[in-house]
């Protein structure tokens, strides 16, 4: 029997484990995209571990999410998002851009690679 795509990309990409049903693999993950909404939290907990620089291909923080302006805390974030992106590698893409999970695919869409995101609709770029 011939292996599927997803098969394939996740073979590629294997770092531990056996790519067998059931079983926990851990792989490479290519590019990361994490979105106003989430990605403050999920930032001041990569912050909180010390990496420092992202190791991915590339890492891009979307600002689309929260855009209302009824008090500071939205722009306390997105300036937060905008730093932090700045000090660890991390492409900004400011609020406007559009939409990430669309803007994701149409401009760093990467066909055969790994994108985790915290943006629940992700898997729109395949």
């Amino acid at each position: 029997m011939g292996q599927t795509l997803v098969y394939k990309i996740l073979s590629t990409h294997l770092v531990e484990g056996k790519l067998a049903a059931g079983e926990r693999i851990g792989i490479h993950i290519d590019q990361t995209l994490t979105q106003d909404a989430t990605g403050t939290t999920a930032f001041l907990l990569y912050e909180s571990m010390g990496p420092g620089r992202v190791k991915t291909d590339l890492s891009v923080s979307y600002v689309d999410h929260n855009m209302a302006g009824f008090g500071p805390e939205n722009h306390n974030d997105h300036l937060y998002l905008q730093t932090v992106a700045a000090k660890n590698g991390v492409y900004f893409s400011r609020p406007g851009n559009g939409i990430c999970h669309q803007v994701h695919l149409e401009r760093f869409g990467k066909p055969g690679s790994t994108l985790l995101g915290s943006d629940s609709h992700t898997p729109t770029c395949g």
